[in-house]
């Protein structure tokens, strides 16, 4: 089973997920305005999550996004 977590790759890679699910609109200073504002309310992360015991860290959303495969 593959589950997707809250950790990005890099904020590039934040803003250009977020770009692609409805924030196409924004100006790029908006749009990482945005990110920074979720990243200051630790709902996402940049970098790796721990990985627990017996899973697998991979790429989802293009290489945007780590997920964990159990």
């Amino acid at each position: 089973m593959r589950v997707g977590t809250s950790h990005f790759v890099s904020f590039t890679k934040a803003c250009d997920y977020y770009r692609d699910y409805g924030f196409e609109d924004r100006t790029p200073a908006e749009l990482e305005a945005f990110v920074r504002d979720k990243m200051e309310d630790a709902e996402i992360y940049i970098g790796k999550p721990e990985v627990p015991v017996g899973g697998r860290l991979v790429l989802i959303d293009r290489g945007r996004r780590y997920g964990i495969e159990e």
